[in-house]
């Protein structure tokens, strides 16, 4: 049976969105016709309904055109069905982000006048995931909060000092890091760095890429005698350009669970690799700070915990069946790390810098969890909580 071709009115008639839209999608690579007539016109076909649902439903989920482009190329390879199921996926996703905005309205109605305002600013950021991820990056505060906490580590090395020593740097090489922070990993490893190394870093976030710049700013002429120099650049890793067969070593430290098409992502890294290249990246596992959330759980269960949902897509249990499909050579490594802490307000501040309602309702109950804390800490002598941290090394 000949298959069934559609102009770009017909199809835009279906989809119930203008003909101009289609032209758009078309200019953009997101909807290209199957074919033309001889006189110019476009024509569709059923996958191109197909796509073009797909297309509409990513833009009703808030994704940006240059999100849903990427999106759309990493899964040209699944099945309807499977796409189907992605779509659910993202779907359920909005359904959660519905209820918490609905909980934090809930919570402002109960609230006095003077502090309705502040909740409503806070309100903004419930919108999407991404916001919410966007908004914790935006300057260092809320990571630092987080990176406070394990200053309390019972291991014998610091996590940073862990990493370096698993990262293959030679004296001239070229090393590429994918959301670097705050700089972190350089700047405690400063005076072990090889010359002459070619270091390019990057985040999504212009303001940890201030903070990174202005924290190795100080080390300018160290660096200057060993020939190292640094180059900082604005980059998102659900957007990656890199060049082909560029860099000795990639590095994405704790930064993979936020890209929304890590496909993509990790192809463009693992393109970027010379052929004796090393892609090194870190991650959690399902137990990471497993009694902290208990705890928070058992003092408000309102109280959002979404790094357990933001980092489900990668970790430990789930990131090598990921990196197999670029790379023949996965290793992964663990760190034996615990936390002892006998401080409340490094737990408080840490918990206040959940994405979410938590700084919400510690606003109203933060005493009220101070006590909470330093009662068991008094009891116990401190908290204990699990870590689970570790990293692949991969290559061919």
């Amino acid at each position: 049976m000949e298959e069934k071709m559609y102009t770009a009115g017909e199809i835009a008639k279906m989809a119930g969105v203008s003909l101009k839209t289609i032209r758009f999608y078309d200019a953009k690579g997101l909807l290209k016709p199957v074919t033309h007539s001889e006189a110019g016109y476009r024509y569709y076909n059923r996958n191109s309904v197909v796509a073009l649902q797909k297309i509409l439903m990513l833009k009703y989920l808030g994704f940006s055109l240059q999100q849903i482009e990427g999106l759309t190329r990493g899964e040209s390879g699944m099945s309807f069905d499977e796409q189907l199921l992605r779509q659910k996926e993202l779907l359920l996703q909005r359904k959660k982000q519905l209820e918490e905005l609905i909980e934090t309205i809930e919570i402002m109605e109960k609230s006095g006048e003077t502090q309705r305002w502040d909740y409503l600013i806070r309100l903004l950021s419930l919108l999407t995931d991404e916001e919410k991820v966007k908004q914790q990056y935006e300057t260092s505060v809320n990571l630092e909060r987080r990176i406070n906490l394990h200053a309390y580590s019972t291991a014998e090395q610091g996590w940073m000092d862990w990493v370096y020593e698993r990262l293959p740097l030679k004296a001239g090489g070229k090393v590429l890091e994918i959301g670097c922070g705050t700089g972190l990993l350089w700047r405690e490893n400063i005076y072990r760095l090889p010359e002459k190394l070619q270091l390019t870093l990057t985040d999504r976030s212009e303001g940890m890429l201030e903070q990174t710049q202005s924290t190795l700013k100080e080390y300018e002429g160290l660096l200057a005698e060993k020939g190292i120099r640094i180059e900082y650049r604005v980059m998102d890793g659900d957007a990656l350009q890199l060049p082909m067969a560029e860099y000795d070593c990639i590095i994405a430290n704790h930064m993979l669970y936020h890209v929304a098409n890590r496909e993509a992502c990790l192809g463009a890294i693992a393109a970027a690799l010379k052929p004796e290249g090393c892609f090194c990246c870190s991650t959690v596992g399902n137990t990471h700070m497993r009694e902290l959330h208990e705890l928070v759980r058992e003092f408000d269960d309102r109280l959002e915990m979404p790094f357990t949902s933001i980092t489900a897509g990668f970790h430990l249990e789930n990131g090598e069946g990921q990196l197999r499909k670029f790379f023949s050579r996965v290793e992964r490594m663990e760190q034996d790390n615990d936390l002892l802490v006998d401080n409340a307000d490094a737990i408080y501040d840490y918990v206040y810098s959940y994405p979410g309602n938590a700084p919400c309702i510690l606003e109203r109950r933060g005493e009220e969890f101070r006590r909470m804390l330093q009662e068991k800490i008094e009891r116990e002598g401190s908290i204990f909580i699990h870590k689970s941290a570790g990293m692949f090394v991969c290559g061919w």
